[in-house]
């Protein structure tokens, strides 16, 4: 995710909740006239807002630090997985709330919490003022708001690269085929609570939320259960994942014996140093032995014009 120079732009009338627009112009769907529809509505209804452009992830985090300490009503991240997931590094156990403009690729946090991608249905959201309260896991100290993986995704990630987003079954079966191909196989120990056991995967996910590169990995994932869903296959080949991506694509699959799916609240991987991790969007070098995951249940605050009022559901600062 990339961002230019640092530039706060300002309307300010009186006696209205702020609203601070955090807005990725290399996102994939970035146009101006989308932010200019926005701004337009938040003229429209009167709202103060600002926006926060800046030339870099960490000047980003500056900015969106400082918006928070100013006590905002909310913070719009307006881009992909990625800027959602940077704005919500900012937004645990704090009182601003989470919205989400989606411009990206798969969109997938927006995705799973709200539906298909509409942005005129986003502004509805953040307009609305009524919040609810959503899960976040720390990873390392990192946060996610929608899932990570090894193995598969990653590999598939890089293979779809700018292309379209397969429109079919058939090209996405074609394309985990190949990057089934690709994961080399070694053995995980997964601590998950009080369980434990041992596998060679191709596929390994840690879903909050059910959406990954646009595929409905589970609708078994809830927002606020304090609970994250593992899945992963038990090493029989490549063609499986083939054929449970093509279903997965068509919300089809039911989990079984050849690729399972268990819950958990803390989990931990080992060994995995040298192996890539997709995590909300974005992949990074794993330089760690092991990673640690604990999902911390309904701690960052969500725009949603269908819960109760957000006065109501306000997160201890």
């Amino acid at each position: 995710m990339t961002y230019r120079r640092h530039q706060y732009q300002r309307f300010r009338p009186p006696n209205r909740s702020t609203l601070y627009l955090v807005v990725n112009k290399a996102a994939s769907d970035y146009l101006p006239k989308k932010i200019d529809s926005l701004i337009a509505e938040l003229k429209r209804e009167s709202r103060e807002f600002h926006l926060i452009d800046a030339d870099s992830p960490a000047g980003a985090s500056t900015l969106i630090r400082q918006a928070v300490n100013r006590h905002p009503e909310g913070i719009i991240a307006c881009g992909g997985d990625g800027t959602v997931n940077l704005v919500a590094q900012h937004l645990a156990r704090r009182s601003p709330i989470l919205g989400i403009f989606p411009l990206g690729k798969f969109n997938n946090i927006y995705r799973s919490l709200y539906g298909e991608p509409d942005t005129g249905r986003a502004i509805k959201h953040f307009l609305s003022g009524r919040a609810r309260r959503i899960d976040h896991a720390l990873v390392d100290g990192n946060l996610v708001l929608g899932s990570l993986a090894i193995g598969l995704i990653p590999e598939l990630n890089e293979i779809i690269g700018k292309r379209r987003i397969p429109r079919f079954g058939i090209s996405w079966s074609r394309y985990a085929s190949q990057a089934a191909a690709r994961v080399q196989q070694t053995p995980i120990s997964i601590k998950m609570d009080a369980f434990q056991f041992d596998i060679a995967p191709r596929l390994l996910n840690i879903n909050l939320l059910p959406y990954t590169l646009g595929l409905p990995m589970t609708g078994a994932s809830l927002d606020d259960d304090g609970k994250a869903e593992v899945i992963f296959d038990v090493g029989d080949g490549k063609a499986i994942l083939s054929g449970y991506i093509r279903m997965i694509f068509k919300k089809k699959y039911i989990y079984s014996d050849e690729i399972r799916i268990y819950r958990g609240h803390k989990i931990l991987l080992t060994p995995l140093r040298g192996k890539n991790l997709y995590l909300d969007g974005d992949i990074f070098p794993i330089k760690s032995e092991s990673l640690s995951i604990e999902v911390f249940e309904k701690k960052i605050r969500l725009f949603d014009l269908e819960a109760r009022p957000a006065k109501e559901s306000a997160v201890d600062e």
